[in-house]
């Protein structure tokens, strides 16, 4: 799935950022794999499999891992892309047949894809994720991998650059400052995330029950990497000097993927996992967007049918907005059997708008809007805001939070959204807070 911020690059420009969909109240199962067994009281394949009961699961060993939502063709729906425990070490392909609102997975040839592929000695462990490092509008292609070309484990992080476009993708290995012999895990994972809110996408490996933290100190156009450790790594509170002397507490994180989504609606990047006994946790971030802080890293349950699901050896799972709704839905890969499920993400009440009569000096305009919504600053009153967009039923469509000290207006992507009411909170570093009516087009 894109980021979802998307800056425009200019000197002291303005921002134009893309709405977002809302973590939701609860999951509720929608399809399986048909060759899955039934999961405690779920059935395959579901009442909405969306092509995945017949999916082909193409590895002869049965192990896949890792599937992760994204766009890869450009036509306004979530593909998935899987990796694998894998004979020709290799990234597999289900395009999205459906729709952007009713999604049908179908194992497709990626002629890009298929020919990424690094396996020594016939076999590897792949993982893939899809992101656009260097802000050119396309989706440039992250490996994680078991083992490098020449059999080596240390070499695990693989980066393949987009010179193609959005919608026919062309990867070529290259490299990027800092990610080469890394040794993050023995069975990698990699999760992007603004972890320092410095408006550039810093990296999260995960596996072999540690999590270790690059940060990216070049920028969103020219990134560069630098591994953090101990005390410095939000995830390792040990103030000793080896690479993995490590204190992360659970031991069920062997072969998993990081995601990272505001489960609490508080602001900041909660993390969640699929652990290796094949449930999906999450963990708080308890900290602020600035300076993450996930305390004693306790498990949490997830909401709805994610609660309770148990989705067999090594559970990986990743979220996506696969039916247009404003909602993320969820996505999930077993090790071992090999099978694919998702989730659709539901919101079970309105969320609360409160509004307050305060002196922020705010022009929002132009309302009615059709694309863009520019909201400008009239003064220095506030130097950071916190900026949400709620429909008319409380669906959160667009969040953040932005330092405006040397531009002064923000302006908000809304083509996308559907024609309504919305309402537009602005919420001050003072915590002062001022909603508006909005009118879509």
């Amino acid at each position: 799935m894109k980021q979802k911020l998307l800056f425009l690059s200019c000197a002291l420009c303005t921002y134009v950022l893309t709405a977002q969909a809302v973590f939701p109240d609860t999951f509720e199962f929608r399809g399986i794999n048909s060759n899955a067994p039934n999961v405690g009281t779920v059935p395959a394949p579901g009442p909405n499999p969306a092509g995945l009961d017949v999916a082909v699961l193409p590895t002869l060993t049965g192990r896949l891992s890792a599937p992760v939502l994204v766009d890869l063709d450009g036509d306004g729906d979530l593909d998935m892309v899987s990796g694998a425990q894998a004979a020709d070490g290799k990234l597999f392909y289900y395009e999205n047949t459906g729709s952007a609102t009713a999604p049908n997975w179908v194992q497709t040839a990626q002629p890009a894809l298929d020919a990424v592929a690094i396996a020594p000695g016939g076999n590897n462990e792949t993982k893939g994720q899809f992101v656009d490092i260097d802000d050119d509008g396309d989706f440039d292609l992250f490996l994680a991998t078991k083992n490098d070309i020449n059999l080596f484990n240390f070499n695990d992080i693989h980066y393949y650059e987009n010179t193609g476009s959005a919608t026919a993708p062309n990867f070529v290995e290259s490299t990027i400052p800092g990610i080469l012999n890394q040794n993050i895990a023995n069975f990698p994972g990699l999760g992007f995330v603004d972890l320092d809110d410095d408006d550039d996408l810093d990296m999260v490996g995960i596996g072999s029950d540690s999590i270790s933290y690059l940060e990216n100190t070049g920028t969103k156009l020219v990134p560069m990497y630098e591994r953090r450790l101990h005390l410095d790594n939000p995830w390792d509170m040990n103030t000793g000097t080896g690479i993995l002397d490590r204190n992360w507490p659970h031991g069920d994180i062997l072969v998993t993927v990081p995601n990272f989504e505001d489960v609490d609606r508080d602001g900041d990047f909660d993390l969640i996992v699929g652990t290796d006994t094949g449930i999906v946790r999450w963990v708080e971030n308890i900290g602020t967007a600035t300076a993450p802080d996930y305390g004693t890293y306790a498990y949490q349950n997830m909401p709805g049918d994610l609660e309770t699901f148990d989705f067999g050896q090594f559970a990986t799972v990743s979220f996506g907005d696969v039916n247009n709704d404003g909602v993320l839905d969820a996505i999930l890969g077993s090790f071992s059997p090999g099978y694919f499920a998702w989730f659709e993400g539901v919101l079970t009440t309105p969320l609360s708008i409160e509004e307050e009569n305060l002196a922020i000096n705010i022009h929002v305009s132009p309302n009615p809007v059709e694309d863009i919504l520019t909201i400008q600053f009239e003064s220095n009153q506030i130097n950071k805001t916190n900026i949400t967009m709620y429909s008319i039923t409380g669906q959160m469509v667009y969040g953040s939070n932005k330092l405006i000290q040397n531009d002064r207006n923000v302006k908000i992507d809304v083509s996308r959204l559907t024609s309504g009411l919305y309402f537009l909170k602005i919420k001050s570093d003072h915590n002062k807070t001022v909603v508006k009516k909005i009118t879509v087009l």
